[in-house]
């Protein structure tokens, strides 16, 4: 063979076995696997630093998701999440101050919109031409609104009285299976009052304290869970929602929870976590199920006593001009509290405070 023939062929199979080598190399790095979900936790955690430093914390939590993406060989969190923040907290400004956190780890605000009208603020934000947060900002409602709970209502029909003469919209939360269950849950709910099943549940000292007949225990499976709390239902017709008696043990275990929530979302209910224990896993565990959940922010009558329950009121009074909603428990056998509430009433509503019941409050939440 001709040494230039030769030399040419040789020349031909290096540039061959180049080009294949350059095109396995480009083929493993569009399919080897690539995995961001580090970077979207680190964008979230900048971004939680700023809501931080603005004074906003966990309770201004709305709603937040997280879902899982992937897109050819890369794999990333998309974090979807709604916070209400203080209206002293101009927008604009914190939109700026975000955009610089983020420029340090190369991440970016790739859309804006905002409404000062309405008071919000959607920002979507990523790296790497992905998006990993859908970020909504917005200042509390500018009426601002009070939901008022009477628990353990069941035992006596006569204690009602007291809190139906203060014509106010109140949410009556009663105990299933005693003397006069179903019949209050009817009458309320013909007067036009909004009700809600007081759920009894495990406390931690239980059996030394007994939350009472159709109580969930822990060591209840979840056909029993399931048929307790549809036995509890059927005593206290009609109500839109449930919260829980006692349960301070029950509400911080996470499968128990998950199990029950699970029935009342089957069933068209939210919860109301009436945060008998700080341990309480309830928010998270319906957030993740997507169900309405709202909790409890003050006792109003821990102690039995008229000026003590007015210092509660003053309490929820100042959360609601800060965060534009509060929600307060009361107890149907105090003998102070109607007589504390008829006296605050009148001073909340000068101060543009609204009285509501869990329903108005959950749609404007963005519930249906």
């Amino acid at each position: 063979m001709p040494r230039r023939k030769k030399k040419s062929r040789e020349i031909a199979i290096l540039l061959i076995a180049t080009i294949a080598l350059a095109c396995g190399i480009f083929y493993y790095l569009k399919i080897r696997p690539v995995d961001y979900t580090n970077v979207s936790q680190e964008i979230d955690g900048v971004i939680n630093e700023e809501l931080v430093k603005s004074g906003v914390t966990d309770k201004d939590l709305i709603r937040i998701y997280r879902e899982e993406k992937k897109k050819d060989n890369v794999t990333w969190v998309l974090v979807t999440k709604e916070v209400r923040v203080p209206r002293k907290i101009k927008l604009e400004t914190y939109k700026r101050s975000l955009a610089d956190s983020l420029k340090k780890i190369r991440a970016h605000v790739y859309e804006v919109k905002q409404s000062d009208k309405d008071g919000w603020l959607s920002m979507k934000i990523g790296k790497r031409s992905l998006m990993m947060q859908d970020l909504l900002l917005r200042y509390p409602l500018a009426k601002y609104r009070v939901v008022i709970v009477i628990d353990d209502l069941g035992e006596r029909k006569d204690l009602v009285k007291n809190f139906l003469r203060l014509n106010t919209p109140l949410t009556f939360s009663i105990l299933p299976q005693l003397s006069y269950s179903t019949l209050l849950a009817t009458e309320l709910k013909n007067s036009g009052y909004e009700t809600i099943l007081h759920l009894p549940m495990e406390p931690e000292d239980y059996p030394g304290t007994n939350p009472g007949p159709g109580a969930l225990l822990v060591s209840m499976d979840s056909s029993q869970i399931e048929s307790t709390i549809q036995k509890d239902l059927k005593t206290v017709p009609g109500v839109v929602g449930v919260s829980n008696h006692e349960g301070s043990r029950f509400t911080a275990n996470r499968e128990k929870m998950a199990q029950t929530l699970k029935v009342l979302k089957k069933e068209g209910l939210f919860f109301f976590d009436s945060k008998t224990s700080r341990h309480s896993v309830v928010e998270e565990l319906a957030r993740d199920l997507g169900m309405p959940v709202v909790s409890n922010q003050v006792f109003l009558d821990t102690k039995d006593e008229y000026g003590s329950i007015c210092e509660q009121l003053e309490k929820l009074r100042g959360r609601a001009l800060r965060f534009g909603t509060a929600i307060g428990i009361g107890h149907i056998q105090r003998k102070f509290t109607a007589d504390a509430l008829a006296e605050y009433i009148p001073k909340l509503k000068q101060d543009g405070i609204e009285f509501v019941n869990f329903s108005e409050l959950l749609k404007n939440e963005g519930y249906p």
